[in-house]
């Protein structure tokens, strides 16, 4: 599922009407889209810009008069273009378009946001601030077209006030200002319609959604044959857990074998012996000494969860990393012993990103999607920036994860996705991929959990969220 920047979808529309589709008939479609969101009502007022979002609510109010709803458009002067075209033609529909100032939104059932598009920056003022919040005081169902007005496109960021909308309908692509907070906060239920642009124009389009279709897709399956064994679905050593975190060792081990890892080696301080011994009697418990050892034998590395940070560790950890080009996850006191070299995958929340960048974690917050790329681009792997809406970047390539809950945010739920992601690691999966997978799967196990869960029992509902792709189908929606 792509996601568009409003710079890209300005393009996409130019080159669509450059190949021959005429821009009038971009905004029907764009409208007539906007009025199917609205069966079902029996009074509508629009409340539309001079912008082309006004121009869609043009056609949506034709689209909707000619159905039987008694329509009331309220408009700023200024239309231009295709927005002047749909104007135009209101008339002739027994429809009349009152002043924007004059707006009175009493005694309608839906209200319809057309007011900004993504091109609008900045704090809304005048008339389109004081009509947004009308539009927000009503107590009436609100619907808006392609973005809530108010919210960057691009950053979900809300400089001044916002339409809080229960629907959004947005075209073509989804735009990331729907899947960064706040923006995603007020966009209500989001649904993407197309508008007749061919799909080779999206081509271009460097984000991307992680729906199940595509994990269904990327996740090995296990193979039938009567002669596979533990092995057939890969090996993973952990090095986790200290004397004072022996927990975090224990739920990034249950993790990798509810994802379906064959064979898990936990390496940790000696202290960690009993219990990983009574807790999760299945793995191997491997002596750190012994891990060079270990290493021509297995197929995949997970690093980092309570090593804690004392300077042997982290010497320990890059010693690891500098021995083998093994695909690893790296995750908490395992990215400070970092190395740079192929197949990594980091893991860090917005703290530990601002420290390996030299930020703060408000910074990393304040723009998840330009830090994510310098995180990726600085060590040359997959970064994995954690949060309520999660990316994964690879180079300049940004994938959002936008399944998760509140269950998620509990001590121990970072362990549990570095182990979900070392285990796709063992079995085969590229670092990109695994960190895709993983981090859908890690917030489907959330999902079926309630507030204030523990971390183990997210880990142990990975096995439904597994089983869940096969039977989840997801539209452009």
């Amino acid at each position: 599922m792509k996601i568009g920047t409003a710079a890209q979808m300005h393009e996409i529309d130019r080159a669509a009407i450059e190949a021959g589709i005429p821009g009038v008939c971009l905004m029907q479609s764009a409208g007539e889209a906007l009025a199917r969101e609205a069966r079902g009502v029996r009074s509508v007022a629009i409340l539309c810009g001079k912008g082309n979002n006004g121009g869609d609510g043009f056609v949506a109010a034709r689209m909707l008069a000619s159905a039987g709803v008694k329509v009331a458009v309220f408009a700023q002067d200024g239309s231009t273009g295709d927005a002047l075209v749909h104007r135009n033609v209101l008339g002739a529909f027994g429809i009349d378009v009152l002043p924007l100032e004059s707006v009175n939104l009493t005694g309608y059932e839906l209200l319809i946001d057309c007011l900004l598009g993504t091109g609008a920056v900045g704090a809304p003022r005048g008339e389109i601030l004081e009509a947004i919040e009308a539009m927000n005081a009503s107590g009436v169902l609100i619907l808006a077209c392609d973005l809530p007005s108010g919210v960057e496109a691009d950053t979900g960021r809300v400089p001044g006030v916002a339409v809080s909308a229960d629907k959004t309908v947005t075209f073509v692509a989804h735009k990331p200002g729907l899947l960064l907070h706040p923006g995603v906060s007020l966009a209500g239920k989001i649904s993407v319609a197309g508008i007749g642009i061919p799909k080779t124009l999206l081509s271009g389009l460097g984000r991307e959604i992680t729906t199940a279709d595509w994990v269904r897709a990327a996740l090995p399956t296990r193979a039938q044959s009567r002669d596979s064994n533990k092995g057939t679905f890969g090996k993973l050593l952990i090095l986790a857990g200290s004397d004072d975190m022996p927990g975090a060792a224990v739920l990034t081990t249950l993790a990798a074998l509810r994802a379906g890892c064959g064979l898990v080696y936990v390496a940790g301080p000696d202290s960690l012996r009993p219990t990983m011994a009574a807790l999760v009697p299945e793995a191997v418990f491997c002596p750190r000494s012994q891990i060079s050892a270990l290493l021509p034998r297995i197929d995949a590395l997970a690093i980092g969860p309570g090593l804690g940070r004392a300077g042997e560790t982290l010497a320990l950890v890059e010693q690891v990393l500098k021995s083998t080009i093994l695909p690893a996850v790296i995750d908490a006191d395992g990215l400070f012993g970092l190395v740079k070299r192929p197949n990594l995958v980091l893991t860090p929340h917005p703290g530990e990103a601002g420290q390996l960048l030299g930020v703060s974690s408000s910074e990393i917050q304040d723009d998840r999607e330009g830090w994510a790329v310098k995180l990726a681009q600085k060590f040359d792997a997959v970064a994995l920036l954690k949060g309520a809406r999660t990316l994964i970047c690879e180079r300049e390539k940004l994938f959002y994860n936008r399944e998760g809950s509140l269950a998620l945010a509990t001590a121990g739920s970072g362990d549990v996705l570095t182990g979900v992601i070392g285990a796709l690691l063992a079995g085969g999966l590229s670092p990109l991929d695994a960190a895709r997978a993983g981090a859908w799967l890690h917030a489907r196990a959330g999902e079926r959990c309630a507030t204030g869960t523990l971390a183990r029992e997210i880990a142990e509902r990975i096995p439904e969220a597994r089983s869940c792709v096969y039977t989840d189908r997801e539209t452009e929606s």
